[in-house]
């Protein structure tokens, strides 16, 4: 299945595609989740930074992206 790049930015907005070595997702927040929609893995990415912030766990970056399989 496709995967596709959610990145969240320092300011709270949300974004989707480019590779997750995209400069401009450096001080982001990177999940490379399977592409149903943007909106469905926007969401999801969404949903799993709940989980990790209720968890105290550290958040994925570029260089450390979250990959849901």
């Amino acid at each position: 299945m496709k995967t596709i790049t959610v990145a969240r930015f320092p300011i709270g907005s949300w974004t989707t595609g480019g590779p997750v070595e995209d400069p401009d997702y450096e001080n982001c927040e990177v999940y490379s989740v399977p592409l149903t929609s943007r909106e469905a893995a926007t969401k999801k990415a969404q949903g799993i930074r709940r989980r990790l912030v209720a968890k105290g766990l550290s958040l994925p970056t570029q260089s450390n992206p979250h990959i849901v399989d």
